[in-house]
């Protein structure tokens, strides 16, 4: 797990957050326990600049609550991070984009992932070609899915 920088996390908005046995932050941005994963959401609100959600280019890794070790075999590990949903949220038909970003500081550790994640052509959206031009170590996994109210 460290060339990952993830760390166990168990935390949520309200009892857990900071406390005991895991304890990890939870808001917006860079994960403080998985500092390299990089998840947006097609239809996150905002505007950039607003504090808080900045649009569809916020990070949102840092708002999941659960993060261990699923799998280790020779130098592969498996990393799962979660959410456990209190609220509906992001209600309608929405694209998640999940990637892990490169090793940009070149400290040999997947930790560099933004708080926000630029339109870096300037086309309106931010999707997977955004997520590229960042700089990744890993595939853009892309799925669609739908929140009913």
């Amino acid at each position: 797990m460290s060339q990952t920088g993830a760390t166990l996390q168990l935390t949520n908005p309200a009892l857990r957050t900071n406390a005991a046995p895991f304890p990890g932050t939870f808001s917006p941005g860079q994960d403080d326990r998985y500092p390299g994963l990089i998840v947006l959401l097609s239809n996150t609100p905002g505007q950039p600049g607003d504090a808080g959600f900045q649009g569809p280019g916020t990070n949102l890794a840092n708002l999941f609550n659960v993060t261990g070790v699923g799998h280790v075999e020779g130098d592969s590990t498996e990393i799962w991070d979660t959410w456990i949903i209190g609220a509906p949220n992001w209600l309608g038909q929405t694209t998640i984009y999940v990637a892990i970003a490169a090793d940009l500081n070149g400290d040999g550790i997947y930790n560099d992932a933004p708080n926000i994640v630029v339109d870096a052509n300037g086309d309106g959206e931010i999707n997977e070609f955004d997520l590229r031009a960042f700089g990744l170590a890993s595939k853009v996994t892309i799925r669609q899915f739908y929140v009913n109210p």
